[in-house]
């Protein structure tokens, strides 16, 4: 994970204070994100959390191939 502009081990040093930005690219471009608020009690395990960043990638791939959104 990066905070500001530093790595940040989860593992050893919990979760950074604040929302944590999941974001969703589709080839290449940044689509959107999910905005993740922790709550009391231990940091999910790594492959929760590789499920969480699967599923925004799954999220950004689903968005990139629907095309653009017309109005009208």
């Amino acid at each position: 994970m990066t905070v500001g502009r530093r790595s940040w081990n989860l593992d050893t040093a919990g979760w950074p204070a604040g929302e944590i930005e999941l974001r969703a690219y589709g080839n290449g471009h940044y689509l959107g994100r999910f905005m993740l608020t922790p709550g009391p009690g231990p940091v999910p395990p790594l492959q929760a959390r590789l499920v969480a960043v699967t599923l925004a990638d799954q999220t950004g791939s689903a968005l990139d191939t629907a095309g653009p959104v017309r109005n009208g």
